[in-house]
């Protein structure tokens, strides 16, 4: 089966990141691309099994372009902190990945909750 990283981008997300790195303990890896935390963030990373790299910020896409490269999934997922990825939804991606076939990346639908 193909190998999963999820990409992060933190900065000052202790109130949300445990969450959402709870939602992808079932990924293979989890990459966090932190831009100057002065909270905790850093620690649950850590604590969590993430690798963990600093990044001075210059935008969302340098930032996650930064964060892809140093992935080494054969898929990349791509969530914000301050998001989850519910247990189907984990499931449905596990299930599409198996699959052999020429697609190459698919969009997730999200859902807001306030």
């Amino acid at each position: 089966m193909d190998k999963i990283s999820a990409i992060i981008i933190t900065k000052n997300e202790a109130a949300n990141i445990q969450r959402c790195l709870d939602s992808v303990k079932w990924v293979d890896e989890i990459v966090i691309v932190d831009s100057g935390s002065t909270d905790s963030t850093k620690l649950i990373a850590e604590k969590a099994g993430a690798r963990l790299f600093d990044f001075e910020w210059n935008g969302f896409g340098p930032a996650k372009e930064f964060a892809r490269l140093k992935a080494s999934g054969d898929w990349i997922l791509s969530i914000d902190a301050d998001e989850v990825v519910i247990p189907s939804l984990a499931q449905e991606i596990k299930e599409a990945i198996s699959l052999q076939s020429d697609v190459t990346g698919y969009y997730l639908p999200r859902q807001t909750n306030f």
